[in-house]
């Protein structure tokens, strides 16, 4: 009889890692690039990081998982730039989508006109009262 039982997550994730990598097999899925990373950009004024985003590609996708820029710099586009340079990233590595998440009350505004396009939204996610906005920007078409 199996049992269920917490364990480490780096063990967890090294097991599942080879059953995906099976099914790719499997499926006769060659997939030619690096499989997984994650990647940080920092913004800075002269030694002081002052805002940056970390992402995390799989596959030909990117996650940005986080983006903010220090208030103080806020109106001078280091936002602006750091989806640029996001995107460039992509483009390199043949990535063909960048998806991210905001709450109502961040930055949904900024991801719109930054061109990226909301595919969903779910209300009371994180919290209650606070609506998760969900973005994608397709860069091959």
């Amino acid at each position: 009889m199996t049992k269920l039982a917490q364990l480490d997550p780096t063990e967890l994730d090294d097991y599942l890692s080879t059953l995906f990598t099976q099914q790719l097999r499997e499926n006769a899925i060659d997939y030619p690039h690096e499989i997984a990373e994650t990647v940080a950009i920092g913004a800075y004024d002269q030694d002081q990081l002052v805002g940056g985003l970390l992402m995390n590609r799989r596959y030909d996708h990117l996650y940005i998982s986080r983006l903010a820029v220090d208030p103080a710099y806020r109106g001078h586009r280091l936002g602006t730039q750091l989806i640029e340079a996001a995107e460039q990233w992509a483009r390199q590595h043949h990535v063909l989508n960048i998806t991210l998440s905001t709450r109502d009350y961040q930055a949904v505004g900024f991801y719109q006109k930054a061109g990226f396009e909301i595919y969903g939204k779910v209300a009371d996610l994180p919290f209650r009262g606070v609506t998760t906005v969900y973005f994608v920007k397709r860069l091959i078409a």
